[in-house]
């Protein structure tokens, strides 16, 4: 009983994690002037597939950052270019918002520790460009989020449960006997 419990153990499914990842104080290239309180927020939610404690491209399973909405693949609109990361040292990584609707054409690119960029134009002569580049002075701040355990960890807590209750149940048997 106690073997089956390990094996359940060991192929537990590694653990869905969410991060909040603000950076704070960039660079306007467009005003030529740092800018202390320009936040960029965004929400991370990685699994650890191979275990070794770091996260590479195929183990993002969301990022969220201003008209980037990744799920897990790469769309037309959406797309995560490149990511690795190790808890503890700053995430690396590259994403992507490109969307034509016939009228406005818009980009946002996020790429930590280089640049910020929301880019829109219209068909009718409207456009805005504005870039932050990070700066020795930009903060970033990791925070994980609580964590929502998976429905397999519900299913492995009551198999867990239920061997424990059926050796408490097997062990009151043959003392009454």
């Amino acid at each position: 009983m106690l073997a089956l419990m390990f094996a359940a153990a060991a192929s537990a499914q590694a653990e869905v994690r969410t991060f909040d990842i603000v950076y704070k104080g960039l660079y306007s290239v467009d005003d030529h002037v740092f800018q202390p309180d320009k936040t960029l927020e965004v929400k991370l939610t990685v699994k650890d597939l191979d275990g070794n404690g770091s996260y590479t491209e195929n183990e993002v399973k969301a990022l969220k950052a201003s008209h980037i909405d990744y799920t897990g693949t790469c769309t037309v609109v959406h797309c995560l270019e490149y990511f690795n990361w190790t808890p503890g040292s700053l995430p690396n990584y590259s994403a992507v918002y490109h969307n034509y609707d016939g009228f406005y054409n818009e980009l946002t690119i996020v790429n930590p520790g280089v640049e910020y960029r929301e880019f829109v134009q219209s068909n009718w002569g409207f456009r805005y460009d504005l870039t932050w580049h990070w700066t020795a002075d930009t903060q970033t701040t990791i925070t994980p989020t609580s964590p929502v355990p998976e429905p397999s960890g519900y299913a492995m807590l009551l198999a867990g449960l239920a061997a424990i209750g059926a050796a408490a149940w097997r062990r009151g048997g043959q003392h009454s006997t």
